[in-house]
């Protein structure tokens, strides 16, 4: 069974021993780094990130970081389709050891059915991203019922993506399931 749980003095260390194969280690953050980007969220009084590792039975599998945003004016989502605020989901990841079983998509699920509890208030949609590289979480995200949002920048600098550009892998596309 999938469960999202707080990170603890109890998981701590197992959500830290969490690692990705190699070839995916471009694709997705540590969770060293996950939540140290929260630590600073915290201090600079920013909605407090929503962090859980991802844990099949008493075994942390993954971890999950979210967030709760208001949607600027001129802000894709607003213009597009009118999302006044969103549940982002940063970062997701299930350890190598435990990827092709199945889990990712149920702990997908588990962290959408966390969001329509509405956590840290009413939203829009739920929205996030990835590399256009990264097939397996394309489909990951579609299978739970996400669309591509037709955003695609560039994943280093956030500019606007170049279509002829040749370096694909620095591609990242923007996706949305509506609440």
């Amino acid at each position: 069974m999938i469960e999202l749980r707080k990170i603890t003095h109890d998981n701590f260390e197992a959500v830290l021993k969490l690692s990705i194969t190699d070839e995916q280690k471009g694709n997705v953050d540590s969770s060293i780094y996950s939540l140290a980007r929260a630590y600073v969220r915290i201090l600079n009084d920013e909605k407090p990130p929503m962090i859980f590792a991802i844990c099949h039975h008493d075994e942390v599998i993954g971890y999950v970081d979210m967030g709760f945003y208001k949607q600027a004016e001129s802000s894709f989502l607003r213009e597009k389709y009118g999302d006044k605020s969103t549940y982002g989901i940063n970062r997701f990841m299930i350890d190598v050891k435990h990827q092709g079983k199945g889990f990712g998509k149920q702990a997908m699920m588990k962290v959408i059915d966390y969001i329509m509890s509405f956590p840290q208030g009413k939203a829009d949609a739920v929205s996030l991203s990835y590399w256009l590289v990264n097939e397996a979480a394309r489909k990951l995200y579609a299978s739970v019922g996400f669309i591509e949002t037709g955003a695609i920048w560039d994943g280093q600098t956030g500019g606007n993506w170049n279509a002829e550009r040749k370096d694909i892998e620095y591609a990242e596309v923007g996706a949305r399931l509506g609440l």
